[in-house]
């Protein structure tokens, strides 16, 4: 049996995370292009994007580059490595729009797509932009149906739909993609409904969470598949941790207390923060990077926490990659 292999992936620095305050669009966007650049030569395998256009954790006038336009143009700059969005939210474009854009950015990138696709959370940002904020269940819903149409607009000549919230009337989207169906990845742990339309829909998982949980997750999205009869194996069960890599940890303790430290994301548990995200010396990162592997984690999406600097993004390939067995 050939052994599995672990894959990682890098954030393109967006301006989402306050990253980019401060710093002319220009400037910002130029640093944006020489990180994309740089993480392929890293042997990265994979690049990514937020789907936002106002920040986080407080709202600030700065640059917020969209998600899909980013891609189209790191398509150009880059050769081989794969493009993603982690995750398109899926109320916040027609279905069919969504899936003319991305089948584009695949044509565009010689087929590198992965198309990752999630029910959306940011209320603030909804409002702030007009979109409808419908709750949990009908978002849900609206994710559900999206994934079914884009997949169909991909593979069918024509599609029409009438779904409870999607509707289309013969509706054609070429250009396809130039592969015969990208990846579909499915972000969101909740665990009634999100992990069931991941269990009959997605090629792969993505969660931001804790190893305990990642381990209960993984349980419940078993248990999902068994329901329908899906080989729980054939999901890719992936991770999307902060990262930010340390001398010492005198440093690392240091970087905690400052102003913009580990508490930067709403002021949680500096202790909880660092259990749950690859932060601290490469040995200690790649102790975490190994135990989620252990426990059945197959690929790596990384904010790296010091952007625009690539110390961290530099770092974690020579010194943490070699370190983690598959």
């Amino acid at each position: 049996m050939t052994p599995p292999t672990i894959k990682y992936g890098a954030f393109v620095p967006q301006g989402w995370k306050l990253e980019y305050s401060g710093v002319d669009a220009a400037s910002a966007w130029a640093r944006s292009q020489e990180i994309a650049q740089l993480a392929e030569r890293l042997g990265y395998d994979h690049l990514w994007v937020y789907d936002h256009v106002e920040t986080v954790p407080r709202r600030e006038p700065t640059h917020v580059f969209e998600a899909f336009t980013t891609l189209a143009a790191v398509a150009q700059i880059t050769q081989t490595i794969a493009l993603g969005q982690l995750v398109t939210c899926a109320a916040y474009r027609n279905a069919g729009l969504l899936a003319k854009e991305a089948a584009c950015v695949d044509v565009f990138s010689g087929g590198r797509l992965i198309f990752g696709i999630g029910a959306g959370w940011y209320e603030r940002e909804y409002q702030a932009y007009g979109y409808e904020f419908p709750p949990a269940s009908r978002r849900l819903q609206i994710l559900d149906e999206t994934i079914t149409v884009v997949k169909r607009l991909w593979t069918e000549e024509t599609v029409s739909f009438d779904g409870k919230h999607l509707h289309f009337d013969g509706a054609y989207c070429d250009p396809k993609p130039l592969q015969e169906l990208p990846p579909v990845w499915v972000g969101g742990g909740g665990e009634k409904v999100t992990l069931a339309i991941a269990a009959r829909e997605a090629d792969a998982t993505n969660w931001q969470v804790g190893l305990d949980s990642f381990v209960h997750k993984s349980d419940v999205l078993r248990a999902h598949c068994e329901r329908i009869g899906r080989e729980f194996d054939t999901i890719v069960r992936t991770h999307g941790p902060d990262c930010r890599l340390f001398d010492t940890e005198a440093d690392l303790a240091r970087w905690l207390d400052s102003p913009g430290g580990g508490g930067l994301w709403g002021g949680g548990d500096p202790e909880e923060y660092v259990r749950d995200n690859l932060v601290g010396t490469a040995e200690q990162v790649a102790e975490k990077v190994q135990a989620f592997v252990d426990a059945g984690c197959r690929e790596f999406v990384l904010w790296f926490r010091d952007y625009p600097s690539s110390d961290s993004l530099e770092g974690f390939a020579s010194d943490v990659v070699p370190r983690v067995s598959a």
